[in-house]
């Protein structure tokens, strides 16, 4: 059961950061964003509080992620998974989740789209 809530755990970090790096990688993290991204990880964490997640949205205007650390957590993640399909499904219910983000505030910037592209290149590669 503990193996299970760690990996529970690390997605949700996962999910939080890519949350909040996608949000903010137009150079702003507007309100609808936040909200999104609170929602999504307080539905996700229903199985036990993620005190570190709390403090990273708390914390969400002076923590900065870059793509290069979301890319190498995001395989960290997968490695987890012996399976193709469980990776494929992992990686297709972030890039939604991504896409999400993107659109919470109403505007998809350049920006976005272009990270979101380095992201998923990263991952087939």
């Amino acid at each position: 059961m503990e193996e299970k809530y760690q990996s529970i755990e690390l997605v949700v970090k996962l999910m939080a950061k890519t949350g909040l790096f996608f949000a903010s990688v137009d150079g702003e993290y507007s309100q609808s964003e936040r909200i999104f991204i609170e929602n999504y990880i307080n539905s996700l964490s229903q199985v036990g509080p993620v005190d570190e997640v709390k403090d990273m949205l708390e914390n969400a205007l002076n923590t900065r992620f870059t793509l290069d650390e979301i890319i190498a957590d995001t395989r960290q993640l997968l490695g987890y998974f012996p399976e193709v399909e469980d990776k494929k499904a992992i990686v297709l219910s972030m890039y939604n989740f991504i896409q999400q983000v993107i659109q919470a505030d109403g505007v998809e910037h350049p920006a976005e789209k272009d990270a979101l592209l380095q992201w998923a290149n990263a991952l087939v590669a």
